[in-house]
């Protein structure tokens, strides 16, 4: 495919052109290159876990665009709602938490959440996250549009609130 806007062209390609390849090794242009595009062959960009509670499948957690350079990824978390309620969600996410800043040695834990998932929300920030952005009507659900909250929560953050007691 090629767009076209007056002497300007945009033309479809593949991740290793080679052409762009050789152009993204210039450290001018490699400052300001997207992360993802600098990563050594089979870097993960997420990973994904099943929560499990007396064998039983109820949920998902996991990491979900990594940027390992920056060292940050966003936390995705879903309970099946027969459990939801009971601290399952609390407790994978300070797992996951944990297993992110000390064994994985992230700097910053992302989090979506659609404005109407109050649960969520008091769940996040009860963990230490801190609300950072509204994404305003950036989520479609059955024929309206709702807006999506940015949480963050950094490494010290987290070792502050969990690590000084």
């Amino acid at each position: 495919m090629i767009l076209r806007d007056g002497k300007l062209k945009i033309v479809s390609t593949v991740l290793d052109d080679p052409e762009t390849k050789k152009l993204s090794q210039d450290y001018s242009v490699l400052e300001n290159l997207s992360e993802t595009r600098l990563y050594p062959p089979n870097m993960p960009s997420s990973m994904v876990y099943r929560i499990e509670h007396e064998d039983k499948l109820i949920g998902e957690i996991g990491f979900r665009t990594i940027k390992w350079f920056n060292r940050k990824a966003e936390i995705s978390l879903f309970i099946i709602p027969e459990y939801q309620g009971k601290g399952y969600g609390k407790q994978a996410l300070l797992m996951l938490m944990k297993f992110a800043f000390k064994k994985m040695n992230l700097y910053r834990l992302e989090a979506e959440v659609i404005d109407y998932n109050d649960r969520a929300k008091s769940l996040f920030e009860k963990l230490g996250f801190v609300l950072e952005g509204r994404l305003r009507d950036a989520k479609y659900n059955e024929g309206k549009y709702y807006d999506v909250l940015r949480y963050g929560i950094l490494k010290h953050e987290y070792e502050n609130k969990y690590e000084s007691k």
